[in-house]
């Protein structure tokens, strides 16, 4: 048999896969052995998938390069034509609320989910969502960067019923937010940042493609419109006062320009309670400036809006795994 030409290596590998670094060259493998091993990837990655390719007795010329940046899991894929499938049974067997932006920069692939079909090419995108049923096929070789985003990140900035019908669609490349969105996927693809910049950078990548979204969402209804842009207010208002320990939800509601009770209301429609909603933003502010400065632990502490060290300790740990100092240490 020939030498097995595939490697995955992490000092810190989640159940999900999204931190593992990897690296697959099927070249040197036999045909079934190079597709079980794509196969694999895909489902140790991402999810649970089944893979197509034309009747050939040659093996799989294919490579895959990826890493996390930030909270997101950026790859380089090169592949022969191929169609993927995820199923309703295999999303029953193995469940996943994260989200997949499919950049696609030579040749030709055609996504379809939601009764939606996109064809991408050129640098043209999609978003393509892991908790429903999808097909990918390219016809013939293609080269693609697959950016694989959190669930709850997606959540956060956009309505859930805008995430669902923004699925199975083709954004860019000509002109406009979505061009530029793209080319910044593929950079952050191509590019090895370190740990310092990697964060606020992906933070700042997804921003903007929350925004492309919302920007070219279809004709939303007025109560889907009215959250989005509420969605927006109370995310900027919170960025803008994290510093703040006296910040309490009813002053968030107030300068937000809504009542206690629809801030609650929209909380509770991303999956989460309103003070979770705050926490989460400090702690993703502390993951920042843990790993973008040397300010000590307790300073940090102070500056995302916590008076008690131990009491942040608990929440970050409690969020993100381990305490900041382990954080900052990587």
């Amino acid at each position: 048999m020939a030498e097995r030409a595939h490697s995955m290596d992490s000092e810190r590998t989640r159940a999900d896969g999204s931190d593992r670094v990897l690296t697959l060259d099927t070249r040197e493998l036999d045909v079934a052995e190079g597709r079980d091993e794509w196969r694999s990837t895909l489902g140790s990655l991402y999810a649970e998938m089944d893979v197509d390719w034309p009747a050939s007795r040659r093996g799989l010329d294919a490579e895959w390069g990826g890493r996390p940046v930030g909270d997101l899991h950026v790859s380089s894929i090169r592949c022969d034509a191929q169609t993927v499938i995820r199923s309703p049974a295999m999303i029953a067997s193995d469940s996943c609320a994260d989200f997949l932006v499919c950049v696609v920069t030579d040749g030709q692939v055609e996504v379809q989910q939601r009764g939606r079909t996109a064809t991408l090419s050129g640098g043209a995108f999609a978003l393509l969502d892991l908790g429903a049923p999808f097909v990918f096929h390219a016809p013939g070789t293609f080269r693609q960067v697959v950016v694989r985003v959190p669930g709850t990140l997606v959540g956060g900035r956009v309505p859930e019923s805008l995430a669902a019908e923004s699925t199975g669609r083709a954004y860019g490349p000509d002109s406009g937010s979505a061009a530029i969105v793209g080319r910044i996927l593929v950079d952050l693809a191509q590019t090895e940042l370190p740990s310092t910049t990697a964060a606020p950078f992906a933070t700042s990548a997804l921003g903007m493609l929350s925004a492309t979204i919302l920007e070219s969402a279809p004709v939303l209804s007025p109560a889907d419109s009215y959250r989005a842009q509420d969605l927006a207010r109370i995310e900027q208002v919170i960025a803008d006062h994290l510093h703040d320990a006296d910040l309490t939800l009813a002053d968030v509601a107030h300068r937000s320009g809504m009542s206690l009770r629809n801030l609650q209301k929209l909380a509770q429609g991303q999956g989460q309670t309103a003070n979770g909603w705050l926490y989460a933003a400090r702690i993703e502010r502390a993951k920042h400036l843990l790993l973008t400065t040397g300010d000590p632990v307790a300073a940090i502490c102070e500056r995302v809006g916590f008076r008690d060290v131990s009491h942040f300790g608990r929440l970050f740990r409690k969020h993100v795994g381990v305490s900041p100092g382990r954080f900052r240490a990587g």
